[in-house]
């Protein structure tokens, strides 16, 4: 994490010592979890947004007067009736966050408040009492501290949804990894999808084969037709669409084989989603020697009789699990390319993937390590377990 210099400001230290929580996002102080009574006379949570510039490790108040913005419903008494202060007014805060009402309440005795201070704790009390009126156990304070996001992140733009779920904490899990993704088809191209929206370092993409209509139709995204005209290698392709959001991406226009192991030399997670089934075991094991977790992905999918079925498969290859543990390739993934993909299950397929990544990390939680999910198409179910992903062919058909 970053050093925060607004720690260091009287007043934000003040509001964090008595347990307020605080997120910065726009050039906004965003003051969380602020009990308020709806129209409905239900106790609901919002947030208070003070537009704030930063003087050395000051923190200034922008607007200057008895002006705040609330991100929430009508602020009611506790008999359900408007409070006088709140009047309906849009107030941007980011592209994406957009506060509902802007209230105002001078100090008794003045027009302006003391500090920053003064006016988060007294508009928090105004909306509060009502809420305390209805149940004494709400709180405005309930000690989540302050949620900053490193400003070294490795993206183009500012991510700014991490601050406004408080997750930075969460997210450092991320920090340090380099991601290998092996093939940037239809699944390959969603695990890089959802890997390029979280803090790792760095994402090393591998594909030898060209981007053709067919990959657009079963990609993120929408493929402009002069790139499909130029028939651009795929990991070339995709590392300069994903550059636009997150820094890092390297392409290598190749496929990985058991004589080119050492381009993954440096990854420290792998992704799995095309290799030659007869080169998989030399990969895993490389990979295996070498400490190096690999997440496996495979999709069976047929026609039988007029509709599609089959499975979704991904194994979580451990460095310290079973050493003979079965690939995916055990299900049809060796006849992948001869198989029907559908973008929405290569999408599933790909988010199953991520999330068992996640899972591995400890960002989901788990009641104990899963070794592989199969999702079946016919019935709808998907099966978590720990052990050999093989199924039997009556299995894969139904």
């Amino acid at each position: 994490m970053s050093t925060s210099p607004f720690a260091a400001d009287p007043s934000t230290s003040r509001l964090l010592a008595e347990d307020y929580c605080l997120t910065f996002e726009g050039n906004h102080l965003i003051v969380e979890h602020v009990p308020y009574v709806t129209p409905a006379m239900v106790v609901a949570y919002g947030r208070l947004a003070l537009p704030v510039v930063i003087s050395g490790e000051l923190v200034q108040d922008e607007s200057g007067d008895h002006r705040i913005w609330f991100i929430g419903e009508q602020p009611c008494d506790s008999l359900g009736n408007a409070l006088p202060g709140p009047s309906p007014e849009a107030h941007a805060i980011t592209p994406e966050l957009v506060a509902n009402f802007m209230i105002s309440s001078k100090p008794k005795g003045t027009q302006v408040f003391a500090d920053t201070y003064e006016k988060v704790a007294s508009y928090v009390r105004v909306l509060s009492h009502p809420a305390k009126t209805l149940d004494p156990t709400v709180t405005a304070t309930p000690g989540a501290g302050w949620s900053e996001v490193p400003d070294d992140l490795p993206f183009v733009y500012p991510d700014t949804g991490t601050a406004r779920a408080g997750l930075a904490a969460m997210n450092a899990v991320f920090r340090g990894l380099r991601i290998g993704i092996i093939g940037l088809g239809g699944t390959g191209s969603y695990i890089l999808d959802q890997v390029a929206k979280t803090w790792v370092d760095a994402i090393e993409l591998f594909d030898g084969d060209t981007f053709d209509n067919h990959n657009a139709f079963r990609s993120p995204g929408a493929a402009d037709i002069v790139d499909l005209q130029s028939r651009p290698n795929k990991a070339e392709y995709f590392a300069r669409q994903y550059a636009h959001m997150h820094t890092g991406i390297t392409a290598h226009a190749t496929h990985v084989t058991a004589d080119n192991l050492e381009e993954l030399t440096g990854c420290t997670h792998v992704f799995m989603a095309a290799a030659d089934a007869d080169e998989k075991p030399e990969i895993l094991s490389w990979l295996r020697a070498r400490g190096i977790p690999a997440v496996e992905v495979g999709m069976g999918i047929r026609d039988e009789g007029g509709h599609l079925s089959g499975l979704l498969t991904v194994v979580n290859h451990s460095p310290a699990g079973d050493e003979q543990s079965t690939s995916t390739a055990s299900v049809g993934a060796n006849e992948y390319d001869r198989n029907i993909q559908v973008a929405d299950l290569n999408s599933l397929n790909a988010m199953l993937a991520v999330i068992s990544w996640k899972k591995d990390l400890g960002y989901y939680a788990s009641p104990q390590p899963i070794n592989e999910t199969i999702y079946k198409v016919f019935t709808g179910t998907i099966r978590n377990g720990i052990g050999n992903a093989a199924v039997d062919a009556d299995e894969a058909a139904a």
